[in-house]
C-alpha cells in the first residue's frame, strides 16, 4: 500500500531524516536504513519504505492548493503486503511522535487522495468515511498507538 504524509516543520530536510531514522529504529527495534542523494532521502525497513522527497515539491504545491493546508514536507510511504497489519503500527507509532515534534499540520493520504487523517491547528481529524478496506485496518486500536485525541469527521478526497 502506498501513502503520503504531509508535514509542517521547521527542520531542514536531513535533520528531519535522521529523525525519522531514530524513531523507525526505535519502533521496529532494528536499524533502519539510510540513503540519501540531492533528490530524496530513503529510509527503510522490513515493513516498508520512507522517501523523504527533498527536489520534487509538486506534492507540496497540490496538497496546498488541493487540500488547503500549509505543509512543506513530503514523505512517501509504501508499506509491503506480506507486513502491511504491523507495517501500519510502526507507521502510526511513527507519526505520533512526528506529531510531538513538529508540532504543525499534518496529512495522511492513502494512494494520492484519500484523506486518512489531517492535523490542523492542533486538532487531528480521522476521516470517518472509508472504504470497506480502510475500516478494517484503521481501527480504534490503531488510532490509540497515536497518542493523541481526535475528531472523526468527513474528509473530503
Amino acid at each position: 500500500m502506498d501513502y503520503e504524509l504531509f508535514l509542517q516543520s521547521k527542520l531542514d530536510r536531513n535533520s528531519l531524516g535522521e529523525l525519522i531514522e531514530q524513531y523507525i529504529t526505535e519502533s521496529v527495534v532494528e536499524k533502519a536504513s539510510f540513503q540519501s542523494n540531492e533528490e530524496e532521502i530513503v529510509i527503510g525497513s522490513r515493513f516498508f519504505t520512507l522517501h523523504l522527497e527533498i527536489e520534487d515539491i509538486s506534492d507540496i504545491t497540490f496538497v496546498r492548493q488541493h487540500y488547503n493546508l500549509d505543509v512543506n514536507v513530503c514523505i512517501r510511504t509504501q508499506l509491503f503486503g506480506s507486513t502491511f497489519s504491523e507495517g501500519i503500527k510502526h507507521i502510526f507509532r511513527i507519526i505520533s511522535k512526528l506529531i510531538k515534534h513538529t508540532e504543525g499540520n499534518l496529512l495522511l493520504l492513502e494512494d494520492g487522495s484519500t484523506q486518512l487523517l489531517r492535523m490542523e491547528n492542533g486538532l487531528l481529524a480521522v476521516n470517518n468515511r472509508l472504504d470497506e478496506y480502510q475500516s478494517k485496518y484503521l481501527t480504534p486500536s490503531l488510532l490509540l498507538l497515536l497518542d493523541r485525541p481526535y475528531i472523526e469527521k468527513e474528509l473530503s478526497s
